[in-house]
């Protein structure tokens, strides 16, 4: 395969950002999430180049057809709408994206990050640069690369343990597909998941109304413990506890959804109890 600049790569750099931000939140490091989040929102906005080519990098990355000539023809309607971008604004956007990765989450190891199926998030984005005209690779390096595309779009493979719906948005799969499943899937609750899925897809009102039910669902796992517990010092921090709780006012910020996430973590932990 020809060079290929990873930092560059719009999927490869929206599944680190998905990535780091799910691992923050596991290591109880709020604000760092929340950094990652922020980033996303803030650069992968409507009406930007850079949501453009993500939704068109992500269609090509998650769809699956049942024969060559669809794929084919899903290949050609890309190539078409390729032409639609405007390289040099996507150029400057994902360099302010590079800058904001690097100055507001500051960790050496961000782009080392290992992602599952590196292979072909290389060569869609090889080949979105190359219908956009970068002329980087040979005549038989593209038909190798499309070749390789076609077999990916026809490949054959068993349901992901997250359903695809059929009004999924590209964002959703690219967040959760792989992502949770198979790396974090044993570690973040299902709210936590439902959570992140509904804030990167700007789905703020679903988000909202589930942060509330884990708010009102940790408010009775809290009275539920303590109803068993015999515990002094315990039973001391209740009305604190509950006050925190009850205080959270869910709304769109992502301030919100970062206390959202920890409050999700604490009703699995009392449910575990």
């Amino acid at each position: 395969m020809a060079k290929h600049n990873k930092k560059r790569n719009v999927g490869l750099l929206h599944e680190q950002l998905i990535r780091h931000a799910s691992r923050m939140t596991v290591d109880g490091r709020s604000e760092k999430a929340q950094d990652a989040v922020d980033i996303v929102t803030r650069h992968f906005k409507k009406d930007s180049e850079t949501l453009k080519e993500f939704r068109l990098f992500s269609s090509l990355i998650h769809t699956k057809v049942d024969s060559e000539a669809l794929a084919q023809r899903i290949i050609d309607e890309s190539r078409r709408a390729c032409m639609d971008h405007n390289a040099e604004v996507l150029k400057r956007e994902k360099s302010l994206l590079i800058r904001d990765i690097n100055h507001l989450l500051n960790e050496e190891s961000f782009y080392d990050q290992r992602i599952p199926n590196y292979k072909i998030f290389a060569t869609v984005q090889a080949l979105l640069n190359e219908w956009r005209g970068a002329s980087r690779l040979t005549p038989a390096e593209m038909v190798k690369y499309e070749s390789r595309l076609i077999e990916h779009l026809t490949r054959d493979e068993a349901e992901n343990d997250l359903q695809r719906s059929e009004n999924a948005d590209p964002l959703v799969l690219n967040i959760m597909i792989e992502k949770f499943n198979k790396k974090y899937g044993q570690t973040l609750s299902d709210d936590q998941r439902k959570i992140l899925e509904f804030r990167l897809m700007n789905k703020n009102k679903d988000a909202v109304v589930l942060m509330e039910s884990v708010k009102q669902k940790t408010l009775a796992s809290i009275d539920r413990f303590y109803e068993s517990l015999d515990n002094e010092y315990l039973g001391k921090k209740r009305d604190v506890l509950v006050e925190r709780v009850t205080n959270f006012q869910p709304d769109e910020t992502d301030e919100s959804v970062a206390k959202a996430l920890s409050l999700a973590n604490l009703l699995s932990e009392l449910e575990a109890e």
